[in-house]
């Protein structure tokens, strides 16, 4: 009962600090930008309304972003308050293990982890491009992007090629002045076609006027032209065009996989998106991980003040920040198999996380 009371006791004092954190990490995020764009906005007339709207869409970004911060940094304060007021010393007296303290503070850490997977995966990416949205009718007063009829866009094919197009028309299924770029593993452009227009037609798209030039590996070249030639290689339909063609990163779960799937279907390269894949499961697991050493890590010198223990979490998040994104780059550049390259971040700290947590038993 009394165990039962303590973990209550930690949970609740865990969260309401991580909660505090969020919140001032987003109130100094939402005020430095606010200020750093106040001239522009100020010539622009942007409303109240606009101002709010475009922050309130940019808030789940930047909860997602602080949270492994605020985790980290609650953990830090939560155990070095327990030690400075000696509640960390009746606990132990009380027969209480180390571990067994912890345990309500890797609880709230893991479910913090699910929580930003479920605000990641289904939340970030819809309220990022609505925030873009606002900036760019009711901030900057430009024309709502049309989908089903636009201009001089690029889009990329699942087989990793390339479409330059001057003007797609969703409604008539035509595209003019349409120019489609293959690639090889070195980036070398391997084929190039340019039409006059591509006709959706029986399901598939045709090309009117073209001139096709193969590139051979040792700089030979193979022109042609036709007047009409069917080009199975694209196999998007007219629908793929008319609408906004997400980013891996603007993907969720499903929609990622079911991306990858089509790339090594159509004999692309996915070890990049593979890698963003991974990620949007290893970057929530950080929450749980921050606890897993900030925890153990506030015993080595539990006297220290908040501003030791700001000092130390801004370094421990610079150094995480830093392998994901240097594992990131790796996995994109083919150097390190995906999984890898998309959880190195947290096998370092994990290691280090078991390390502090050993010691700390111990003591």
């Amino acid at each position: 009962m009394i165990v039962r009371k303590l973990d209550t006791y930690l949970a609740l004092r865990f969260v309401k600090m991580i909660l505090v954190a969020v919140t001032s990490f987003v109130v100094i995020f939402v005020s430095v930008d606010a200020f750093d764009h106040f001239t522009r906005w100020v010539d622009k007339d942007v409303s109240v309304g606009a101002f709010l709207t475009y922050y309130f869409y940019g808030l789940p970004y930047i909860i997602v972003l602080v949270l492994p911060i605020a985790v980290l940094l609650s953990s830090l304060f939560l155990i070095s308050s327990l030690s400075r007021r000696n509640e960390l010393v009746a606990m132990r007296a009380a027969g209480i293990s180390i571990p067994r303290i912890f345990l309500p503070l890797l609880i709230v850490g893991g479910l913090t982890s699910v929580f930003e997977l479920g605000v990641g995966d289904f939340i970030v990416a819809n309220a990022t491009y609505q925030q873009t949205q606002v900036k760019r009718v009711e901030i900057d007063r430009q024309e709502p992007i049309n989908y089903s009829r636009r201009s001089n866009f690029a889009h990329r094919s699942p087989d990793g090629s390339i479409l330059d197009i001057g003007f797609f028309n969703g409604q008539t299924e035509i595209m003019d002045n349409v120019t489609i770029e293959w690639f090889d593993d070195s980036s070398r452009v391997t084929r190039r076609l340019d039409m006059d227009r591509m006709v959706w037609l029986d399901s598939s798209w045709t090309g009117i006027g073209i001139t096709d030039r193969i590139f051979g590996p040792s700089g030979a070249l193979i022109f042609s032209t036709a007047d009409t030639l069917p080009i199975p290689e694209v196999t998007e339909t007219p629908e793929s065009f008319g609408s906004r063609q997400k980013a891996p990163g603007e993907m969720n779960f499903i929609e990622l996989r079911n991306y990858i799937a089509s790339v090594d279907n159509a004999g692309g390269d996915s070890r990049g998106d593979m890698v963003e894949f991974y990620l949007k499961f290893f970057f929530p697991l950080s929450n749980l991980i921050m606890v897993f050493v900030g925890a153990p890590l506030a015993l080595r010198n539990p006297r220290s003040g908040k501003s030791s223990s700001i000092g130390l979490a801004i370094l421990l998040a610079f150094i995480f920040f830093s392998l994901l994104r240097l594992g990131q780059t790796l996995g994109h550049k083919g150097a390190l198999p995906p999984l890898l390259a998309a959880s190195i971040a947290d096998i370092v700290y994990i290691s280090l996380g078991v390390f502090l947590l050993s010691r700390a038993s111990k003591a």
